[in-house]
């Protein structure tokens, strides 16, 4: 049986908050683990919290030596990203932890994962698109060759230059969103690799999990206002559903999880407590100005 659930985030925000409540309204008996840098009241009623730095090791010293920085986004942040499997696989190991399942701190969780799971234990991973957004671990050899990969990825000279072309090719000119991630070394690592594989992206047993709530067009129905677009959830007795297209008309689904990505953060409270997904336009614009504003203040305190 899957009942242990992790959640890797250093800080505090909002979205890690709800995010570890949902996980355990629905998960009561499961084992929820919070890797940070600090422990915090509010949080430890629902969650077992570890020191990151507890779970560090000699080769993500060597990771963090040899890792360059190819993007606008901050570098911390991105090697942080990488450094989550190597933390997730020495949390697993030096707790004994078989099986687990992963999921970002912007996801909220609307499954039982020792039920739902159960069927996709023959597999040695489940992931959503190949990325650790909603990610089953069965077999610790997948963390293990990852680890391995990414190292090799940033002292190899052949897998570097690769990188390198990836992002000056085009990517420098996409801002932040064109970062060289760690979303880039999971889907190399997991199109070649030999590890038996479960796709979560694509619909099973009636249900589906979600990999980016503002995203899915054309196979998922969409809601658009304006520039802004999020996919249609609704909920039927507290249980939330999404309208997924399937030869040629689309049917209903259940959600298993969905993935607050970017602005779409400030409405976790509203799904939390089961109201349908409806979203202002007006707001959400009001709301990424005031973060604009509020990182151009820090950025200046820092000076």
């Amino acid at each position: 049986m899957l009942d242990t659930i992790v959640i890797i985030h250093t800080g505090y925000s909002k979205a890690l908050y709800y995010s570890i409540r949902q996980a355990r309204k629905l998960n009561p008996d499961a084992k929820i683990f919070l890797i940070g840098d600090k422990e915090r009241k509010k949080l430890s009623k629902y969650s077992t919290f570890v020191d990151i730095d507890s779970l560090n090791s000699s080769d993500i010293d060597l990771l963090e030596e040899a890792y360059v920085h190819l993007g606008k986004s901050s570098r911390a942040f991105e090697i942080f990203c990488i450094k989550r499997w190597f933390i997730l696989r020495n949390l697993m190991l030096n707790h004994k932890i078989d099986r687990c399942l992963h999921i970002d701190s912007d996801v909220m969780l609307f499954c039982n994962v020792s039920t739902t799971f159960e069927s996709l234990s023959k597999y040695d991973a489940a992931l959503t698109s190949n990325l650790a957004i909603t990610m089953n671990i069965n077999n610790i050899e997948v963390l293990k060759s990852f680890c391995n990969f990414a190292i090799e990825t940033y002292t190899n000279e052949k897998r570097l230059n690769r990188l390198k072309n990836i992002y000056y090719s085009g990517r420098h000119n996409e801002g932040e969103l064109g970062s060289i991630s760690d979303m880039d070394l999971s889907r190399d690592f997991f199109s070649s690799s030999s590890f038996s594989l479960f796709d979560l992206s694509f619909p099973y047993d009636k249900s589906i999990f979600d990999s980016a709530i503002i995203a899915g067009h054309p196979s998922f129905r969409m809601k658009r206002k304006m520039k802004y677009e999020m996919k249609e959830i609704f909920f039927e007795d507290n249980t939330p559903y999404c309208m997924y297209l399937q030869n040629n008309e689309y049917s209903k689904l259940k959600i298993n999880s969905m993935h607050f990505i970017s602005y779409s953060k400030i409405y976790m409270k509203k799904v939390f407590k089961c109201h349908n997904l409806n979203f202002n336009p007006i707001y959400i614009n009001i709301h990424r100005e005031a973060c604009v504003l509020y990182k151009k203040i820090k950025k200046t305190l820092k000076k």
